[in-house]
């Protein structure tokens, strides 16, 4: 019967153990360690996403690839129960989950409004239809406003490719220059791409700080950044 949680098991401690590791490093002890019990329960994984969205929250960029890794889990696993006569464990806990998250992306938390959008690509994995874009750049945007670095730099690929939900004309580089200044991994390449579409299009201007960053790129060698900032100073 607990075929799915005995799966789930060595996972789940180690979520469990990383989730406490990430809140200790921010938050004061307050009484006794928890600790996991021989089989996870419903509540128990509820409480390890709870912990994880709440580290994420708080600028834990690994505790976001956790809280994905263990819903991914549930997805697969709910697959599994699918074909088959296991008890549908997994396939009772989802819906009690995506209610759940869906309440924290509407009560403000960054990480579960990006995964809002973030999460349809996933459930194409598993079947589900692609998602509604304007639906996802909203949610996208509502993470992105409070600073999420991943929703930022999927925002601007968003409107970089569906430029009708963008609020100004080149507004998906700037998006992509805030993921940028935080760090996020690859987002520096995508804003090289957006500027080099947005360079085509008629009364084109990268903003200030955007070209002070693409000359610094192209001081330091980037083939690509010294294109581009050739192509302004003929512009000029």
């Amino acid at each position: 019967m607990w075929l799915f949680l005995r799966r789930l098991l060595p996972a789940f401690v180690l979520l469990t153990l990383s989730g406490q590791q990430l809140l200790a490093q921010s938050e004061p002890a307050t009484g006794p360690s928890r600790t996991t019990s021989a089989v996870p329960t419903a509540e128990d994984v509820r409480r390890v996403f709870q912990e994880l969205l709440a580290a994420s929250d708080g600028g834990r960029r690994q505790a976001y690839e956790q809280f994905q890794g263990l819903y991914v889990l549930l997805y697969e696993q709910a697959i599994l129960e699918a074909g088959s006569n296991e008890p549908k464990i997994a396939m009772t806990m989802i819906p009690e989950l995506e209610r759940w998250i869906a309440e924290k992306a509407e009560g403000g938390s960054a990480t579960a409004q990006y995964w809002m959008g973030a999460r349809g690509k996933v459930l194409q994995g598993y079947g589900a239809k692609p998602p509604d874009v304007a639906h996802v750049a909203n949610w996208y945007r509502a993470s992105a406003e409070q600073g999420f670095a991943p929703a930022q730099d999927a925002l601007g690929q968003i409107l970089g490719f569906f430029p009708e939900f963008a609020r100004e004309p080149f507004e998906a580089e700037k998006w992509l220059f805030r993921a940028v200044r935080q760090g996020e991994p690859a987002a520096d390449q995508r804003l090289l791409l957006a500027i080099r579409m947005d360079s085509e299009r008629a009364n084109y201007r990268p903003d200030a700080d955007i070209l002070a960053w693409l000359e610094q790129r192209a001081d330091s060698g980037d083939a690509d950044a010294q294109s581009l900032v050739d192509k302004f100073i003929v512009q000029d």
